[in-house]
């Protein structure tokens, strides 16, 4: 069971386009794979990688700024695909695949599933491929089995860590969600957002795993954080610097209700938003970031209140004198900014 980057897609693309110098991104999982890539392009086409070493998380986390700082000619993110091909000016999307069987995994769910006559199938993209012949086996089984239709951005039933949009809409029409793969991060978002029973069937490990306790941790810890943070008098309200994170909009927003509240509000910008990096402002009693919500969602290290953009909504919903009601079940939890550029292909 390997995961294999899309080899044929880059060499197209080094055919084409005959770059010189290529800058790549990839996460943690990815990089040994990457640098192997990087090896054979040298060899291959005489080109110049630089693999940049800053933390990636997701397809808004990409390169292309990268691209002309380093005097470089395209960008290559590796390990997330979507519906477009190419984000930004610069930077095109690689596949990562994993040729691991859900066969046997199926198998154990089944008993597990028994409860539930209609299932909705999600995943991201390195199982894409694995969606039908999942749902053939559980159909076979007498399940009826959804899938969520494709959008602007997201491939038919894929997810991404903020964005559950392909599938939000069959909530209403199934009785539980099975996700593929092996990320209980990306389990666990799914949960929360749909706000229904959630399976996570791991290849790997032939496991399947019931999502309630993991999601009722986090969604605990999510109303938690926005009572605490109703005290606050200061508020840091952080922008983030990544590409697909720059949510200047919804920053100006919170902004605005909070001071309209009484609340003094300090403006920050972070590309990287850690414990570290929020210590040395002492006087600011909690903080809103409008990045990635899964910082806020599921980093626990904080010493202070540190709320995501659906915990900053119920936040203001409650100043407003109004019921939070179930806020992070949403069919996203940030609107991303990637494929914006002059060059969305």
């Amino acid at each position: 069971m390997t995961v294999r980057i899309d080899e044929a897609r880059v060499f197209e693309l080094m055919e084409e386009k005959k770059p010189s110098v290529v800058v790549l991104n990839a996460p943690g999982g990815l990089l040994r794979q990457t640098r192997d890539l990087m090896d054979k392009l040298r060899q291959k086409y005489g080109i110049t990688c630089i693999l940049t070493g800053d933390s990636c998380f997701g397809i808004c986390d990409t390169s292309d700024r990268d691209v002309g700082e380093l005097q470089a000619d395209m960008a290559l993110h590796i390990g997330h695909n979507a519906v477009v091909k190419k984000v930004g000016d610069f930077t095109y999307l690689i596949d990562a695949v994993d040729d691991a069987s859900f066969e046997g995994v199926v198998e154990t769910a089944v008993p597990l599933l028994k409860a539930y006559k209609r299932l909705g199938l999600v995943t991201f993209s390195q199982h894409m491929q694995q969606l039908e012949p999942v749902k053939t086996k559980l159909e076979a089984k007498g399940f009826k089995v959804l899938v969520g239709r494709d959008n602007s951005l997201l491939m038919g039933s894929q997810m991404f860590g903020c964005d559950f949009s392909t599938v939000y809409p069959l909530r209403d029409e199934v009785d539980a969600f099975c996700f593929l793969g092996e990320s209980e991060f990306h389990a666990v978002g799914l949960a929360l957002a749909v706000g229904k029973p959630t399976y996570m069937l791991d290849p790997h490990l032939n496991e399947v795993i019931d999502m309630e306790e993991a999601a009722e941790e986090r969604r605990k810890r999510a109303v938690l954080a926005v009572y605490k943070a109703l005290d606050a008098r200061v508020f840091g309200v952080i922008t983030g610097l990544k590409e697909g994170q720059k949510m200047l909009g919804r920053t100006r927003w919170i902004s605005k209700r909070l001071e309209t509240h009484g609340r003094r509000v300090v403006q920050l910008a972070m590309r990287d938003i850690t414990p570290d990096r929020l210590a040395p402002h002492r006087d600011i009693e909690a903080f809103i970031q409008t990045a990635c919500p899964r910082i806020s969602i599921d980093g626990f290290t904080f010493d202070r209140p540190v709320l995501s953009i659906p915990q900053a909504d119920a936040l203001v919903a409650l100043l407003e004198g109004r019921e939070i009601g179930e806020f992070l079940q949403r069919p996203k939890w940030i609107e991303l900014t990637v494929g914006q550029g002059r060059g969305r292909e």
